[in-house]
This record gives structure tokens, sequence and C-alpha cells, in this order.
């Protein structure tokens, strides 16, 4: 029989399976799983100078995973299972980890091999089905249990190129990296993943996100990982995928169009529709599969007149060509982006009111570098180094990496605001491989005068609501925790404290 310790565990893991992977509630399972064995050399799971990033955790769950499995399995050869009810739905899901783990290796691989991938996850699902009804669909229960081979299959797939896509995307150790990834990961499965894998998988289509953000900051990257990470069935009888998970992104750079073309770019027109008009031409919507996504960058650019028609197929999943009156059905999702407040725009009559209200059921918000940066040294490095790989082959990538940390640290100080981003340090980068300098080309905004007795008299704030305030502030005018303790005498905690509310 199982122990009681033992019956635990499979219940964790089983909380295991369903959390993600991003967030603190996934840090605490692992400690509850490992007790004095768990280790945390960071505090928070990230890529490490844009390498593939290591979880020093993860070797001892597998052991402790195929350890409960092999017990299970070893009571079941000697004529009986000890798990009924509640518990044999916790040993589904310890089964479906064990296997999520053992096929770890070669669904990571397979998801970066796009040529090959039909021919591999053919072979590789024949060994997981086997290993599914081993430990799954051959127990003795009294109804079938409610997970199938091939949609877990699918869903695995699906966990590991999310997985990769957001730590390849998104950098960073400070707890500010960790939510966004936790909070792109939410955008492709939810916060509850049973009732994402129940029912929600092959409706997440019908939810828009909207990711808002300052320029540079990796909107269209957040936007490419959601869209890399959509559910695709896999069909068990032919063996093979229903679609290429990197057809799945289709970008409109909305900014870059005359407002006059947006219309016909985005919904297309038949021949004759207007002038220059001379064949017929599909727009992104048009046959677009659940599992695709089209993606509106600087959806703030929209004429009023577009924004109509856009609000009706959200709406209605319906559309015309310019032109035409046949109507045409849309099936994928819409992801939207901007760097404007579009509050500013409904109220400024610019952007209709009732299509944010539609496109904002989904929100992320992308984080500026330098609340990345946090003002720590290291975090710089992380940056700095995943660049350099852009540009420099390996031998030359160290050197030229230690020489710019030194210079930004020296010449802009770590409490720079980086106006420009990721895009800005990314030419910082050139210039000093170019010149050995550069000058920034904007200025830093600076921080007007804080009348605080002012604010007393007129607000009846307490004095913690007037720092917390004061400390907000600074930060939204671009201070790092550093400077912000360095201007206002407070506690680099103390101020983390105030951010954090």
């Amino acid at each position: 029989m199982f122990t009681t310790s033992e019956i635990s565990q499979i219940k964790l893991f089983g909380q295991l399976i369903f959390t993600n992977p991003f967030s603190a509630e996934r840090l605490d399972i692992e400690r509850q799983l490992l007790g004095s064995r768990h280790i945390q050399r960071y505090r928070v799971w990230h890529s490490l100078n844009g390498e593939l990033s290591v979880n020093w955790n993860l070797p001892a769950i597998a052991e402790l995973c195929n350890h409960l499995v092999d017990k299970g399995l070893s009571l079941l050869e000697k004529g009986g299972f000890p798990l009924n009810g509640e518990m044999l739905a916790a040993w589904d899901l310890l089964a479906i980890y064990w296997l999520f783990s053992k096929y770890s290796p070669a669904m990571s691989r397979n998801i970066y091999l796009a040529a090959e991938v039909e021919e591999k996850s053919s072979l590789l699902y024949e060994e997981f089905q086997q290993d599914f009804d081993r430990l799954i669909t051959h127990l003795p229960r009294k109804k079938p249990s409610i997970y199938a081979p091939e949609k877990i299959f699918a869903l695995c797939h699906q966990v590991h190129r999310a997985f990769n896509y957001i730590f390849d995307f998104i950098a960073g150790g400070t707890s500010s990296a960790a939510e966004l990834r936790s909070a792109i990961w939410e955008s492709i499965f939810t916060h509850d993943m049973g009732l994402y894998y129940r029912q929600l998988y092959s409706e997440m289509n019908q939810i828009t996100t909207l990711i808002t953000g300052e320029s540079g900051t990796g909107k269209e990257l957040a936007a490419q990982a959601i869209s890399y990470s959509q559910f695709i069935p896999f069909n068990s009888a032919e063996k093979r995928f229903e679609f290429p998970y990197r057809d799945c992104f289709h970008p409109v750079q909305l900014s870059a169009m005359p407002p006059t073309l947006i219309e016909s770019e985005l919904f297309g027109h038949v021949k004759g529709a207007f002038t220059g008009a001379v064949t017929d031409r599909q727009g992104p919507f048009e046959n677009c599969r659940p599992c695709e996504c089209v993606f509106l960058d600087e959806i703030g650019e929209v004429p009023l007149d577009v924004q109509v028609k856009l609000l009706r197929l959200l709406q209605t999943r319906q559309f015309q060509r310019i032109g035409d009156v046949e109507l045409k059905s849309f099936g994928g999702k819409v992801i939207a982006a901007t760097n404007s407040v579009l509050a500013d725009g409904c109220r400024n009559g610019t952007f209709r009111q009732d299509l944010l209200f539609r496109i904002c059921s989904d929100t992320i918000q992308t984080v500026p570098l330098r609340t990345l940066l946090d003002g720590k040294e290291e975090e710089l490095r992380q940056f700095v180094t995943i660049l350099a790989k852009r540009i420099l082959s390996t031998e030359d990538i160290q050197p030229f990496v230690e020489k710019c940390c030194k210079w930004i640290v020296t010449n802009l100080g770590m409490d720079y605001p980086w106006p420009g981003n990721v895009r800005e340090l990314e030419q910082c980068l050139r210039n000093l491989l170019v010149r050995g300098k550069y000058t920034p080309l904007l200025k830093a905004r600076s921080i007007p005068a804080f009348d605080i007795g002012e604010q007393m008299a007129d607000s009846g704030l307490t004095a913690e609501e007037l720092v917390r305030k004061y400390v907000k502030a600074l930060h939204n005018r671009g201070c790092s925790a550093l400077k912000i303790s360095q201007l206002s005498g407070l506690d680099r905690r103390t101020v983390k404290k105030y951010l954090g509310n």
C-alpha cells in the first residue's frame, strides 16, 4: 500500500501538472514535494544568458515520480491497485506528469525541427500511447478516465511549445519578468488548466488578447509566443498534427499602412471593388483555422469606419470582403497590441469604446527595460549577453559583454531609464561595437518637483498613502527601485513593498 506521505505526494503531483510553471505556486509545490532536497539558487525560474534554463529540482521530482509510478504498477502486478475514486483521479495526473517528464526531451527537440516534426511525432506517439494505456487506460476503474492519449499527447506538445517560446522571448530574473511570463502562460492556458483541458482548449480562440506597453518592450514577441502555443489537435488515426504550429502567426503591421488601405489589408477585396483592385484578394481573417492567430499591431491606428467592421467580426465571427456581399467566417484568434492608451482614444473620439471593451477580455502589460533591470548589474548582463549573440560569433561574445557592461555602468549608470527599451539597448551595443561609445538620442525625462505639503492639504491622504503615491510616481517616470531608494531615502525593501501594492 502507499504510505500516508506517498498519498500526499501523489496529490501534490496532481497540482503540479496543472500549475503555471512561472508562478510562485509552482515553487511552493516543488518545495512541498522535495522538502529538504529542494534547491533554490534563483528567485524565479528563468533562462540564463539566453541559454535553456536549468531547474535543479526537476531530476529529484522525476525520481520521486518514477518511484511512485513504479510502486503503483508493482502493486497492480501483484493483483490489486490500492487507489480508487478521488485518489485514482490524482493517480491519472501523476501518470500524466510521468509521461510528460519521459517524453520531454524528444518533444522539446521536435518543436525546433519543423520539417521533421510530422515523422518524429508519429513514431513518438506509438510509444506514448503504449505507456498511456499501461498507466491509465488499463487500470481497474468503474468509469473510463476522462483523459485520452491523443489529446494528452497534443497538450504535452502545446505545453512544450509554450514553455520554450516564453523562455526564449521573455528574459530576466526579476519578479517583473516572472510575472510577465506567468501572464503570457495564462493567456494560453488560463489560470485553470483542468478546465482548459476539459473545455476551454477549443474555445480560447473566442477570447481576444490585448497587449499594451511601451514601444520596444516585446509586444510582438509576446504575441508570437501565444500564437505558436495554440492547441493543435493530434490525429491518432493518421498519427500527425492537423496543422504546423509555425504557420499559426499572422502579423498585420497597421501603423505601416496608409489609412485608405487598412480595410483592404484586413478584410480583403473582390476584383473591381475599387480602382486598382485588379484581382480578388484574401485578408488574414479568411480561411483562418481555430489554432491560427491574427496579430493586429498598433490597433489604435485603425480608422473609425474600419473599427466598426472589426467590432462586427469579433462579435459575430463573420465579415465581408470589400465589394462583396458574401459573408465569410473567421475561426481564429485575434491578438491586438498598442503602445498608446486606448482609453484616451475613447475620450477624444479616435477609438470606439465598444471595441475597447470587446478586445480587453484578456490583457497583458509588457514591462519596460528599466523595470526588468531594476538597477541590477546581473540583469543587465543577461540582456547584453542575449543581444550580443545576435551580433557576434561565440568566441567573441564574452569579452564584448564584459566591455559593454562596464561601459554602460560607468557612463550611463544603472539608473539610466532606457526610453527606447530593449531596442535601444541593442542599438547601444551596436554603437559600442562600431565606435566604442554610445550617445543617447532621447533625454530621460526629469522628475517634476513633488510638493508634498500641497498634496497633504488637498488630498487628506495618510502618510503611508502619500509615500506609496510618491514611490509609484517616481517609478512611472522611469526610476528603478534602486534610484527611488536613493531619491526617497527609503530602504529598497520598503520601496518594493509599495511598488507591489
